[in-house]
């Protein structure tokens, strides 16, 4: 019997120990890829100190500004829908705080992932290759419409449906969305296509408001 307890507490301890050092090497390949986000973009980076001995490993996130506008990147704590499933959020500051809607990929789960729609009808713009693509939630199409030109309705097609990311604008913010970390280097990648691709939307937001006032 003795011996059978030292088996099984050897057994425990080796799986713990192995665990340990994959969460270790996971989040090691996650600061390395926040390193390049922070240099590449001169921004701060954030480390939460490791817990329980290493076995909770908070995530790291990066702020700041960039192009003159506050953005940042981070995991929020909480799993998607109280699941285990993670995303990671980009957030970018824009002054134009009237228009609201939600862009995700099109397809069977694209209603689900319109979680946060407030019950909108989806909205075509007309094109039919963005249309099949992305499924929009917007009470204010006419609105949108003015700042989706082809470029950016290929962009978006492209990336969503790729990523399944999803892209809400509302609240003084462009949010894109999407599942999973940044744990190599395409993915960063993704990320920093995805700053550029806001800043410019968030530009156009704010000078087309400037435009409309009497």
């Amino acid at each position: 019997m003795g011996i059978e307890v030292y088996f099984i507490l050897g057994l425990v301890s080796l799986v713990g120990a192995s665990f340990w050092i994959i969460l270790k090497k996971s989040s090691e390949k996650i600061s390395v890829q926040y390193d390049a986000l922070a240099q590449s973009l001169g921004l701060e980076r954030e480390q939460p100190a490791p817990k329980l001995g290493g076995f909770i490993r908070p995530e790291p996130s990066v702020y700041g500004s960039h192009r003159g506008r506050q953005l940042s990147i981070s995991v929020p704590g909480k799993g998607l829908q109280n699941t285990r499933q993670v995303e990671t959020v980009l957030k970018v500051q824009v002054k134009n705080k009237a228009l609201k809607a939600q862009l995700t990929a099109a397809g069977p789960l694209g209603g689900l992932r319109q979680r946060d729609s407030g019950g909108q009808a989806r909205w075509k713009s007309g094109n039919a290759s963005f249309d099949n693509a992305v499924d929009v939630r917007t009470n204010q199409g006419d609105v949108l419409k003015n700042y989706l030109d082809e470029p950016r309705m290929l962009w978006l097609a492209s990336r969503l449906k790729k990523t399944k990311a999803t892209l809400y604008i509302g609240e003084g913010n462009l949010a894109y969305v999407r599942l999973g970390l940044i744990g190599n280097e395409s993915i960063r990648k993704d990320f920093e296509a995805a700053i550029e691709f806001l800043c410019d939307l968030a530009e156009t937001l704010e000078h087309s408001q400037v435009s409309e006032r009497p």
